[in-house]
């Protein structure tokens, strides 16, 4: 039913609306808004009415698509059909939130086989994002999340992974039982990080997700989500901006033949390979001048780049993206 009020390509990928006229939009002789704070500004465009609306979509979401979640799964179990519609009211909503999000790398993946994907995490928009991107995969969320009435009950329908960050055997434990259940047929998205960072750093990537990886023996996918800061930033009291966001999936890292001693490699290789995709802006070091600009809105408003990336950066993590510049781009 969601589907049905947008275009998608072959991928699945929500498809960019044709450039159009706006009204209410910015201003043509709108003031300059270079050297200002990003968050700043778009606090300002967004604010009254167009912020309070996103608030409501936002909601909305969460407790009308939760709910047809539970009982769509209750009346057919395990068929699928919850995460088919969870995956497309997300892309639904990014659209409605104003939330144009594209899709790099998915040639890397085999559709036969199971990963970790190892995303940064700044944002709620993050879960959205990746929804709508890779819409068959299991999430590892807090165990908090699960105590919320409808948004938990959605998310245990869909087989969500519980959490507990305060005691790490347990946190263990839980992800054990899910990879005997799931075994080698079902993705599983985990933060590393285990929190939202904040705009423009990097946290310590916690092990468990690269345990998990190495027990199961599946592959760990690094997952670059470049400007969802912007888009939403954090603690922001669901400050919704609207704008561009790249989910570029990076080289699968093989975990065959891995020990449990071997999870500090693993790590620094997950860590190095986010640092050297992600703009400073994302926590990373590299020059992303190939992603183009992050000026734009689902609708085509006009919003300002102001956090276009630097021209500037050290030649180590310049090499190290070229790489990157020459992926082929798949666009939602």
């Amino acid at each position: 039913m969601f589907a049905a009020l947008c275009a998608y390509d072959a991928r699945g990928m929500l498809l960019a609306p044709s450039r159009r006229t706006v009204t209410g939009g910015i201003p043509m002789n709108k003031p300059s808004t270079e050297g200002q704070d990003p968050e700043a500004l778009g606090e300002r465009r967004f604010s009254g009415w167009r912020g309070s609306l996103n608030r409501l979509i936002w909601r909305a979401h969460i407790f009308i698509v939760g709910s047809l979640v539970v009982w769509v799964e209750r009346l057919f179990p395990n068929r699928g059909y919850g995460h088919r519609i969870f995956s497309a009211s997300c892309r639904l909503t990014n659209r409605l939130l104003g939330i144009r999000v594209e899709v790099l790398g998915l040639d890397k993946l085999d559709r036969d086989q199971a990963y970790v994907f190892t995303p940064n995490h700044r944002s709620h928009v993050d879960i959205t994002a990746l929804m709508a991107a890779l819409p068959a995969v299991r999430f590892a969320a807090k165990r908090e999340l699960f105590d919320e009435p409808v948004l938990g009950a959605a998310m245990r329908a869909l087989g969500m992974i519980p959490i507990d960050r305060d005691d790490p055997a347990l946190a263990k434990r839980t992800l054990d039982e899910a990879g005997a259940k799931l075994g080698r047929t079902v993705s599983v998205v985990i933060f590393p990080e285990g929190t939202r960072a904040p705009a423009g750093q990097m946290l310590p990537l916690k092990g468990g997700a690269l345990v998990f990886a190495i027990e199961q023996q599946v592959s760990v996918v690094p997952v670059a989500l470049h400007n969802t800061a912007q888009v939403m930033p954090a603690h922001g009291y669901l400050t919704i901006l609207g704008g561009r966001v790249v989910v570029e999936i990076l080289d699968p890292i093989p975990t065959a033949g891995l020990a449990f001693e071997d999870r500090y490699q693993l790590k620094e290789q997950v860590y190095e390979a986010l640092v050297q995709a992600l703009r400073p802006e994302d926590g990373g070091v590299a020059d992303r001048r190939d992603l183009g600009s992050f000026a734009g809105h689902a609708f085509d408003v006009h919003v300002a780049d102001v956090t276009a990336p630097s021209t500037s950066c050290a030649p180590a993590s310049c090499r190290a993206s070229s790489s990157h510049a020459r992926e082929e781009k798949t666009h939602s």
